[in-house]
């Protein structure tokens, strides 16, 4: 008669031999998703960079450049959400699915560490950031990014306010110039005016 242990043993690997094709298709499919994700969320950024690059020169050709520089700025944020929110969600189906693949190596051994073992070092030698880690580094990276920005649109706004108050003194510095214009001209037509009386009055006499 089979003992019970190896009775337990056989059941166990027959019905993880009928499992088997089922789990890995879902991992195959969570893998794609999490991977499309990343992919989709890359691409968003990449569009949000292009998108800005191209609006931002053309802000300091308009009247309004901060107005324009912040509605780029707004655009070009709101798209990198949209990204970050597909970046999360794939994050969120790593984390599930590496839990599923250690309650799997809990079921088929009791024993087993909690976690999935790592991958030994001669399958790859490199240490994978934590999403924690890799989330800080790319708003240390954003924040930098984005006060590059902000520094380049106030040295652009600088810019424009000293042209405005170039254009200003000019413009007064014209103004001057034509109301002393009128004022000669005034002045030659009333010694002209006086001068005529002049010539009358002596040809009256």
């Amino acid at each position: 008669m089979i003992s019970s242990p190896i009775l337990r043993t056989t059941t166990c690997a027959l019905l993880l031999g009928l499992l088997a094709p089922v789990s890995l298709a879902a991992e195959a499919d969570v893998t794609s998703r999490i991977e499309r994700l990343k992919t989709e969320a890359q691409q968003l950024r990449d569009q949000a960079e292009q998108t800005y690059q191209v609006t931002e020169p053309g802000c300091y050709d308009r009247f309004r450049v901060n107005a324009c520089l912040d509605d780029a700025k707004k655009a070009r944020l709101e798209t990198i959400r949209q990204a970050r929110a597909l970046e999360s969600e794939a994050r969120k189906l790593e984390l599930a699915e590496r839990q599923r693949v250690a309650a799997e190596v809990m079921k088929q051994n009791p024993g087993a560490p909690q976690q999935p073992a790592l991958p030994s070092p001669a399958g790859d030698a490199r240490i994978q950031p934590s999403p924690e880690a890799e989330r800080l580094r790319t708003e240390r990276a954003q924040r930098a990014e984005q006060a590059e920005i902000d520094a380049r649109a106030a040295r652009a706004a600088q810019d424009v306010e000293r042209a405005r108050a170039r254009g200003k003194a000019d413009a007064e510095a014209a103004a001057r110039a034509e109301q002393a214009a009128r004022d000669r001209a005034r002045y030659e037509e009333r010694i002209r005016e006086y001068e005529e009386k002049k010539a009358r009055d002596a040809a009256g006499r």
